[in-house]
């Protein structure tokens, strides 16, 4: 296959940024305290135990996300894109963890459930399969 250009389902930094800086005040606004990080991880992994195939929630930024879970102690497994990887993340963990649930936002307003097929490359039209291994035959829990 000829290299993709990640062109889709892409955020602009001030957006994110903006993102960033609103949850992380509603966080300490509405909780009282700021670590939008672990807070949103853990709320990610509480949807996934309850349907480990909602990762394809996340769409591209998946592989991302599912590399900031593991490295919190979250053990989903090794399976990875690298490429979509690298592609579809943000400056920080931070930001990766925005730009996946901005992602969840809108797919869920316009793909069924478990959708995981995406075209990444406008100009291509390619279609790509997200696919997670270690997701599809882990049993929930």
């Amino acid at each position: 296959m000829a290299s993709m250009q990640f062109t889709e389902y892409r955020f602009s930094p001030d957006f994110i940024a903006a993102r960033v800086e609103e949850r992380a005040g509603a966080l300490r606004a509405n909780r009282g305290f700021s670590d939008l990080l672990g807070f949103g991880l853990k709320v990610v992994m509480e949807r996934l135990r309850r349907d480990r195939r909602r990762y394809c929630d996340y769409g591209p930024y998946w592989w991302a996300l599912k590399e900031a879970l593991n490295a919190a102690d979250y053990a989903l497994g090794e399976q990875s894109d690298v490429p979509v990887c690298r592609a579809y993340r943000g400056e920080t963990v931070v930001e990766t963890l925005v730009m996946a649930d901005e992602f969840r936002t809108e797919y869920l307003k316009s793909h069924i459930v478990y959708a995981n097929r995406f075209i990444l490359d406008g100009e291509e039209g390619n279609w790509y399969t997200l696919y997670d291994e270690d997701m599809e035959s882990a049993t929930s829990g």
